[in-house]
């Protein structure tokens, strides 16, 4: 068996995410029977409890506070710069984790001479290791001795796309992308925070934008950007003449969110 307190460090991002990051920590914790890795949790300027939640779990955890929200891909950045193990897995704080399923994944990750790793993180009935284009980035395992030579995150996304980013780049860059449906890392959802009216707008901000970043950056077609503005260029007017202001908002958020790669 390996030993991931030796092996592994964990970085877990968190943006007002204390409702769930104690059931986080716990799920490793309660059940782990070997000493367990570093775990770091790099906060992105939370306003809720999760600072004194922490407390209780003394040096068990290291908190890393961010003056400002820099966005998951540079929260992961910072989390893996403090690191000093070869492997290293980012992860968000609505999953739920065990000794059992880390070991597993590390395994594959070496076994299949990958640079990034990712588990199945809801129940699926076949259990193939395959070599994919990208990973959900809920769960990430890094080979930092692969992945060193071409960097982590791109910063420029800062909500959205940059798993898909990152595995791209290691993929182009002749490195392997692998998705283990044989470990199960379950990813529960609302991690973050309240849905108001303005973080809503905020997120399909940044989902357009970063769609727009990923089609610009990787050179996709023009039709892939084009048809992504047409369509929600239609969706903002028929939500408009169909008094559907919560669609409306959506698409004007995301077509902002393109725009803005022009100024």
């Amino acid at each position: 068996m390996q030993d991931l307190s030796k092996e592994l460090t964990l970085v877990t991002v968190t943006y007002n995410s204390a409702a769930v990051l104690a059931a986080h920590i716990d799920s490793l914790r309660d059940g782990a029977r070997s000493p367990m890795p570093r775990w770091l949790i790099v906060d992105n300027a939370s306003t809720d409890q999760t600072d004194e939640m922490l407390k209780k779990y003394g040096g068990e955890v290291e908190l890393l506070k961010n003056a400002a929200n820099v966005g998951f891909g540079g929260a992961c950045n910072i989390g893996i710069a403090a690191s000093k193990t070869r492997y290293v897995m980012v992860l968000n704080p609505d999953t739920q984790l065990s000794e059992s399923a880390l070991q597993k994944l590390l395994s594959e990750l070496k076994s299949n001479d990958a640079a990034i790793a990712g588990p199945a993180l809801e129940p699926v009935d076949d259990h193939e290791v395959e070599a994919v284009d990208w990973l959900v980035g809920a769960v990430l395992l890094f080979d930092t001795e692969k992945m060193n030579a071409i960097g982590y995150f791109d910063e420029r996304f800062f909500l959205y796309e940059e798993d898909k980013d990152i595995c791209k780049c290691a993929n182009d860059a002749g490195l392997k992308v692998i998705q283990c449906r044989n470990v199960s890392i379950p990813h529960v959802g609302g991690g973050s925070t309240v849905r108001t009216k303005k973080v809503n707008e905020f997120i399909h901000f940044h989902k357009g934008r970063s769609f727009a970043l990923y089609a610009l950056k990787h050179g996709l077609p023009d039709d892939v950007l084009n048809n992504y503005v047409r369509d929600n260029t239609r969706r903002k007017w028929i939500a408009l003449l169909t008094f559907g202001r919560s669609r409306y908002l959506r698409a004007r958020a995301k077509l902002k969110g393109v725009n803005s790669l022009n100024n």
